[in-house]
């Protein structure tokens, strides 16, 4: 049996342009539109003449060559319907489905070329979904991106949808559920896909804010990165719940040493990088070379050293005198050849140091989604760093997007909720409904359950009560 896949058009970000409406009759048959204001249109648009899912709605093009001029567009085809004054007319961006496959949700995809034009469907303008009937695959994932066929260009890729429906714990099981239990046969206007994923994902930061520490959000023993002369700066994993501070770092340490300890950035600049003068590389230089050119150099001595880490390697280049500027900067009368000379490719970036210490780190700070080390002290360099940290709230984009046992159950009852009030009572909530009841005593459950991560107290805060925990 042929495998169908249900189309829902609806409107996505990018789908419509600019909008007018008519201001004279248009019969079926003619080849022009008066509007209200040209503004905005152009030769070879796409336009839907009428309202998405409206009877005798259609999708026509503009003229090739005729552009608009007064209060008249020009169509590329003759109007099938009548329409009457203040019919609404928009540009389209996109005029068609591409309907692809792969045997993969992230490999290859490739469109269908089954007999109703080649994966490539007319998007409907007097329909609010289309069946799309497929013989050609029975296993595998099916992908949907919208189509302008006179620019042949794409949006983004829609799915996957998987042939054999969403797994039990996938979003698309959970909005399939939710949408059954509120009797609703397909998506509308205010309940749509994008709603639900963003009602899940409201429902799912709620649930992690309930408790202070989850086991299931945590991420031990890290690496960030391997320490090396002259690197003191290391970029935060992407999924670390806040990247400007310490809250979300239980430790943090080199090889197997003790925990660094945190200083805040004022204490790190007073203790740490005091009396330490600091630029990069602006533009790479080469071996023999007699200047270094870098960004600022307001804070180094007229005469002097700085020092240069090349792949682990310290170079110290000797110069006798400074361009200043707080962009372009130069160091000059540097020898080119023998002590103190350039005997090296310093790429661009590379850090030019003046006056620092290598030593055994022992603090660390954060800063602009970074973390930052003392330099190290070459017996302490290649030695891992790893990190223990607190991960995002869980998120998802998609229906095949997964979610564990206990979040399905709770994440089924808040959607069911928000359905019926948006449904029922245009979008406010009932704090006392049934299923809002149960995805509480669900949560509840839940954290009372929670074991304790790793020995540390975990503080749940219910309806304005805080609950300890204590270890057994």
């Amino acid at each position: 049996m042929p495998k169908p896949i249900k189309l829902i058009v609806k409107t996505i970000e990018g789908l419509f342009s600019h909008k007018t409406y008519i201001v004279s009759t248009a019969l079926a048959g003619v080849g022009t539109l008066t509007v209200k204001d040209i503004g905005g249109f152009a030769i070879n648009q796409i336009l839907l003449i009428g309202e998405l899912g409206a009877e005798n709605s259609e999708i026509i093009k503009t003229h090739a060559s005729t552009a608009p001029t007064g209060s008249t567009v020009t169509l590329a085809a003759n109007l099938v319907y009548p329409h009457p004054i203040d019919t609404p007319v928009t540009v389209l961006i996109y005029d068609q489905f591409e309907i692809s496959h792969s045997a993969t949700s992230d490999g290859t995809k490739t469109t269908l070329t089954t007999t109703i034009g080649s994966g490539i469907v007319a998007l409907p303008a007097d329909e609010v979904q289309l069946r799309y009937d497929d013989s050609q695959f029975t296993s595998g994932y099916y992908f949907i991106r919208y189509k302008n066929s006179i620019l042949s260009t794409f949006s983004a890729y829609y799915g996957p949808i998987p042939y054999v429906g969403y797994a039990d714990n996938t979003v698309g099981k959970v909005i399939a559920k939710a949408m059954k239990r509120c009797h609703m046969d397909d998506y509308t206007d205010y309940i749509d896909n994008e709603f639900c994923l963003d009602e899940i994902n409201e429902c799912l930061r709620f649930i992690s804010g309930k408790l202070k520490k989850w086991a299931k959000l945590q991420n031990f023993d890290y690496v960030l990165g391997q320490t090396s002369r002259g690197v003191y700066k290391y970029a935060l994993p992407d999924d670390i719940a806040e990247n400007e501070n310490n809250k979300s770092i239980f430790n943090i340490h080199i090889g197997k040493d003790k925990p660094l300890k945190f200083k805040t950035i004022g204490e790190w600049n007073e203790n740490v990088l005091r009396g330490v003068k600091r630029s990069e590389v602006r533009t790479q230089a080469v071996a023999g070379q007699t200047t270094l050119e870098i960004n600022n150099s307001y804070d180094f001595a007229d005469t002097s050293t700085v020092n240069i880490y090349v792949a682990g390697e310290i170079y110290t280049i000797s110069y006798t005198g400074v361009t200043r500027s707080a962009t372009a900067g130069v160091l000059t009368g540097i020898p080119a050849s023998g002590d103190g000379a350039i005997t090296v490719t310093i790429p661009v970036d590379t850090n030019v140091w003046q006056d620092e210490n290598e030593t055994k780190p022992r603090f660390y700070t954060i800063f602009g989604g970074d973390l930052y080390i003392e330099l190290p002290q070459d017996v302490y360099c290649n030695q891992n760093i790893y990190l223990d940290y607190e991960t995002k709230p869980d998120t998802v984009s998609s229906d095949e997007d997964a979610l564990d046992t206990f979040r399905f159950d709770a994440v089924l009852h808040w959607l069911i909720w928000v359905i019926n009030a948006q449904q029922k009572n245009k979008g406010k909530r009932d704090m006392t409904d049934a299923d809002y009841t149960q995805f509480l005593q669900i949560l509840s459950d839940y954290i009372r359950n929670e074991s304790l991560a790793h020995g540390r107290k975990n503080k749940p805060k219910m309806n304005g009560i805080t609950f300890r925990s204590s270890r057994k």
